[in-house]
């Protein structure tokens, strides 16, 4: 059975990843440089976010759907 692996980020564009060697096993809720709340996937569509470093730093909208990973910042 295959480990489930992920990367993430934070709306400071922190980022994180689990399931990789010496990373959680699991997704952690909340960024620990900042505390705000992990994002792991796309909120509208559930797509993953981009495993690519640079590709997940720079993207702020879903590859798949166009939806913003962070819908409530756009609001503010």
């Amino acid at each position: 059975m295959a480990v489930e692996r992920g990367v993430g980020k934070c709306e400071e564009n922190h980022t994180g990843s689990y399931g990789y060697p010496t990373r959680p096993e699991e997704p952690y809720d909340f960024c620990s440089q900042c505390g705000k709340t992990m994002v792991w996937e796309c909120p509208e569509c559930r797509s993953r976010l981009p495993d690519d470093t640079n590709e997940l730093i720079a993207a702020r909208f879903c590859r798949d759907c166009g939806s913003s990973y962070f819908p409530h910042a756009a609001e503010g």
